[in-house]
């Protein structure tokens, strides 16, 4: 099977500091308080590698997750699987020039259904050719994935 990545990342500058920011990070239940996109989420034990997961997002359903790394007071990783793939993200911290910088990056592996993106990308390339569109493709590209995603997902899970 083929695979295509697709990574999304931010970094922004947090007033606190790396134990604190950290203990926020690792606190699961409480997600939903700095992560806009999550409304719920709960680990199955303690955080640590190889522990599962539920989280509800705010669009779409439930996604099942599991912690693949851990680098204490740095960095952790999670995975999903998707109807359309598997989704990694990765959220760290890093110190520098006296502040704390937090970066999510988030990691699309497409599966099977991959050659269905591209048919959709050239779609919307070729209906929107404008200079305007030219700018908002990405997040075009993001929203349309997350839609065709919850859709296959309701699908997947309506039987």
């Amino acid at each position: 099977m083929k695979q295509s990545n697709h990574h999304f990342s931010f970094t922004i500058s947090v007033n606190n500091t790396i134990d604190k920011v950290w203990q926020s990070l690792i606190d699961v239940q409480n997600w939903h308080k700095w992560d806009t996109e999550i409304i719920d989420a709960k680990l199955d034990g303690a955080f640590a590698v190889s522990t599962k997961g539920i989280m509800k997002p705010k669009t779409g359903p439930k996604l099942k997750f599991y912690i693949s790394e851990i680098i204490p007071n740095q960095s952790y990783t999670f995975n999903t699987i998707m109807p359309v793939g598997e989704l990694v993200i990765k959220r760290s911290l890093k110190a520098e020039n006296g502040q704390i910088h937090f970066r999510r990056c988030l990691k699309i592996i497409f599966g099977k259904i991959q050659f269905l993106f591209k048919i959709i990308w050239q779609l919307v390339s070729s209906i929107h050719a404008s200079a305007e569109f030219a700018e908002c493709r990405p997040v075009a590209f993001h929203s349309l994935l997350r839609a065709f995603g919850r859709i296959l997902t309701m699908q997947m899970f309506s039987h």
